[in-house]
């Protein structure tokens, strides 16, 4: 065979053969490269990284990379405890707000603080209420003055929803 014999044009059944070959190739990197991205650490998921010598917390573990918790309903079965005037901490971890529901008085002061790595928001429905994007450690508080019910979500990550219910 003459030394650059693979380089010379191929005739119409050998360029099938060659393409078919590398279709196959190509669909066998593609399945290979997508099962090792899920099940690496960070596997794929937007913003997610292994947590590393992460401190002692009383907040909720990280969840493993590349997993997302599931968004449940923003409406409670339980009904919350009512928290009297003051200041209410609400979490943000694993893509939940924690408590995702409060029940507080009128002049009650309620904080949002994120954990997660990634940033996420508060934005109320319809009210104009919102803040900033929250980076880790970042927080965020609104006086409620009027009582109602506030449902808000993460702008960024709209299947996050939570509830603040304001008695008199």
């Amino acid at each position: 065979m003459h030394p650059h014999a693979r380089y010379l044009p191929m005739g119409p059944t050998r360029r099938r053969k060659h393409l078919l070959r590398l279709s196959a190739l190509g669909a066998v990197v593609a399945v290979g490269l997508a099962a090792c991205a899920s099940a690496s650490p960070g596997g794929g998921a937007y913003g997610t990284r292994p947590a590393t010598n992460a401190p002692a917390s009383d907040m909720p573990m990280a969840m493993p990379a590349g997993q997302m918790a599931q968004a449940g309903s923003a409406t409670s079965t339980q009904v919350p405890p009512e928290v009297s005037a003051g200041t209410v901490q609400v979490g943000i971890v694993n893509f939940k707000f924690t408590p995702d529901t409060v029940t507080i008085k009128v002049g009650t002061t309620v904080e949002w603080t994120n954990h997660d790595d990634i940033p996420h928001t508060v934005t109320f429905t319809g009210s104009g209420i919102h803040s900033d994007v929250l980076a880790r450690n970042g927080s965020f508080s609104h006086v409620f003055t009027a009582p109602g019910t506030y449902a808000y979500i993460c702008s960024i990550h709209p299947f996050m929803h939570g509830t603040v219910i304001v008695t008199s």
